[in-house]
């Protein structure tokens, strides 16, 4: 007969930290798995050519529609189309200096989304940088796209901008120590005392527009829609009959 040994029990942090290896090895091996899949099939089905991969589904290759129309291949076809602009981008974007392993395969994905140029380099080195989530990596391509298409850009895609700007900045700084230090402070020569009274009574100034401009913003957010005003209703004209 077997002998059954006790069973450890692994505390919480153990657990978390078997949970943390888990989810990195599998994003690790989907990420590495969908640009291998892109890259063969962009080199296999569409020979290298970034035109051709970007064109409509309509214009693709015989073979490739006849690969995505198999009902036994386990990816759909608008997955493995995302995987052959991912692998038609790659190019361009390691040309322009980009770590692309940087990047999150689905941020990948988005910026598929726009010409290969200056502003997407721009844009991908954000997602490095700043670590874009997938959401506000869309609104950022969203209104790229209509800027080039010179389509009006939403409201809601214009205040969006400007709040996850002041939100990128704000959550970007730490003061340094020397500021709370009235020693550090009253260490410096007086020259350099008055530049940064100078430059800090500027920011106060400006942070006090943009903090009015926040007001103002929730103040409108949450105000009760004004009903629309009615006109009393007109009495018929008196009867003329005798």
């Amino acid at each position: 007969m077997t002998e059954m040994l006790p069973e450890v029990i692994m505390d919480d942090a153990t657990i978390d930290e078997a949970v943390q290896f888990i989810n990195e090895r599998v994003v690790k091996i989907v990420y590495k798995g969908s640009l291998e899949i892109g890259q063969y099939v962009f080199e296999r089905f569409f020979n290298n050519n970034i035109q051709l991969a970007g064109s409509k589904i309509a214009n693709k290759p015989v073979s490739f529609r006849k690969l995505c129309a198999r009902p036994d291949l386990k990816v759909s076809r608008s997955t493995l189309m995302n995987m052959v602009r991912v692998a038609a981008q790659r190019q361009f974007l390691v040309d322009g200096g980009i770590n692309e392993e940087a990047v999150g395969y689905s941020q990948l994905v988005v910026l598929t989304r726009l010409e290969n140029n200056e502003e997407k380099l721009a844009l991908a080195q954000e997602c490095i940088d700043e670590q874009l989530s997938e959401r506000k990596l869309k609104l950022r391509v969203q209104e790229i796209r209509a800027q080039s298409l010179d389509l009006p850009v939403p409201p809601a895609v214009t205040v969006k901008k400007y709040l996850t700007r002041i939100e990128r900045w704000v959550r970007g700084i730490q003061p340094p120590a020397e500021m709370s230090s009235r020693n550090s402070i009253n260490s410096m020569a007086p020259a350099d005392k008055e530049k940064i009274l100078d430059v800090t009574g500027g920011l106060i100034e400006d942070i006090s527009v943009i903090s009015n401009k926040l007001i103002q913003l929730v103040a409108v957010l949450t105000e009760t829609p004004a009903s629309p005003e009615t006109e009393p209703p007109v009495s018929p004209p008196a009867s003329t009959d005798a």
